[in-house]
């Protein structure tokens, strides 16, 4: 007899189930702790065309800021527009009450940059991909 509770699993939900999930464990997380309060963090810098040649996606939530992505164009950098990127966010943060920040970055990527600015590595994940490592970081602002 089959058991008419059994769980299905699928590789491939829709969109609709996939923000349910997300809606949920927010839910559960307000209910926990309060509101995240989360905030898209997002910076561009242009050329004199007016092309994108670098940024900073991330977001505040909590207190604290996260670095998703911080990108300079390759023609671009060591022209400290990636150090303007993210003090600017730092500051932008600081006025949001943000008392720390986030990011990971992977061996290949900036781990010395973010050093140069005070990063500290508090976690890493060895042979992501084989050979490398991918760094957690944080700062207190």
């Amino acid at each position: 007899m089959e058991n008419a509770n059994a769980e299905h699993l699928t590789m491939h939900p829709t969109k609709k189930e996939t923000d349910f999930i997300r809606a949920s464990l927010t839910a559960f997380n307000d209910k926990a702790v309060g509101a995240d309060g989360h905030t898209p963090l997002e910076l561009a810098v242009y050329d004199e065309a007016g092309n994108v040649i670098a940024g900073l996606l991330g977001g505040t939530y909590w207190g604290w800021m996260y670095v998703d992505i911080l990108w300079v164009d390759e023609d671009h950098r060591r022209q400290g527009i990636g150090s303007r990127l993210l003090t600017s966010a730092e500051a932008e943060a600081k006025n949001r009450g943000c008392h720390h920040v986030h990011l990971d970055t992977m061996s290949w990527q900036a781990p010395d940059f973010y050093r140069k600015h005070g990063y500290t590595v508090i976690g890493f994940l060895p042979d992501i991909p084989d050979g490398h490592q991918k760094y957690l970081m944080m700062k207190q602002l």
